[in-house]
């Protein structure tokens, strides 16, 4: 997975360009966002628009990069999120965890 960053207004945005399920895109994900807080970011956001699916992995990942913002005092939101991957992150009750927005 590559993860590409975006500065949008005040957002430091990371954009996932798969489906967000292995264990080595955890680790690619914890980096990005332990890189983005040591740069003084304050507001952190993951846009899913290009994901179609998400795994346990995946959500696993997501809890990881908001209780380590949160425990730093950096917003952590999701963005562009599909359908599909609300209903799933909502079948596991984690959608009232997150800030999220849809794509729609």
């Amino acid at each position: 997975m590559d993860i590409k960053i975006e500065q949008r207004g005040d957002k430091s945005v990371i954009i996932l360009d798969k489906n967000l399920n292995v264990g080595s895109d955890a680790a690619k994900v914890q980096n990005t966002v332990l890189d983005l807080i040591q740069n003084g970011s304050s507001k952190i956001a993951a846009d899913l628009s290009r994901l179609d699916y998400i795994t346990s992995w995946g959500i696993g990942i997501l809890i990881y990069a908001y209780t380590t913002c949160t425990n730093r005092n950096v917003e952590f939101s999701l963005i562009e999120v599909d359908d599909k991957v609300l209903s799933i992150l909502k079948k596991v009750k984690v959608d009232k965890i997150f800030n999220i927005q849809t794509g729609n």
